[in-house]
């Protein structure tokens, strides 16, 4: 169509701009200045799908959030007044995280991969609203589940997402030393035949 009409420079401008939305629509994260409070982040779901991935291994790089030496706040749990405690990191060492900002604990595999599951898993409790129960730690175990649980299966996410550059790197590696045996297989076969004619024949 270009070839009989040409485009006005009113066309090419409102073609940019639109082409210049679509990158904005993308806002640029900075990794480094990531909350790492889990009370403060934002939902994974709300970032841009194509850097959802960045943000998810740069929190596994950092690991969840474990402000050991906080004052845990006590809180009215029943009769008692409870807290959270520190040793639950312990117990818990690959997903457990504490928010100083909202006084709670969250499940920081489940923030990053947990679907939209209703109530498995907690619902929102270890993933938005946060954990404070503190009398009954027993609903950490509850949380993790059996092996193939919300928790869990958003676990092997996490682990598959770390695994991911090594495995390909593996595979790379792998198809190039099959493809130098290939090739040389097929440089014996054929130069075979003119080894033999040296034989055969010599000079």
């Amino acid at each position: 169509m270009e070839r009989f009409f040409k485009r006005t420079s009113n066309e090419l401008s409102g073609a940019l701009t639109e082409s210049e939305r679509s990158k904005q629509s993308r806002v640029e994260i900075d990794l480094a200045n990531l909350p790492s409070d889990p009370g403060e982040r934002t939902k994974i779901s709300d970032y841009h799908p194509d850097i959802r991935d960045q943000i998810r291994r740069e929190y596994l790089l950092r690991g969840p959030c474990r402000p050991r030496n906080h004052q845990f706040v006590q809180t009215q749990c029943g009769e008692g007044k409870r807290r959270f405690v520190s040793d639950w990191f312990n117990d818990f060492p690959d997903w457990l995280e504490y928010s100083v900002a909202k006084n709670a604990a969250f499940c920081l595999c489940c923030y990053l991969f947990k679907s939209n599951v209703g109530e498995q898993g907690g619902g929102d409790c270890f993933t938005g609203i946060g954990f404070q129960n503190w009398k009954k730690k027993e609903r950490l175990h509850d949380h993790v589940g059996k092996q193939n649980s919300v928790h869990n299966q958003a676990l092997q996410k996490c682990e598959a997402l770390m695994n991911e550059k090594q495995h390909i790197r593996n595979i790379i590696d792998q198809n190039v030393h099959q493809s130098r045996i290939d090739y040389r297989v097929r440089l014996e076969a054929s130069v075979e035949p003119f080894l033999l004619l040296d034989i055969v024949f010599p000079s």
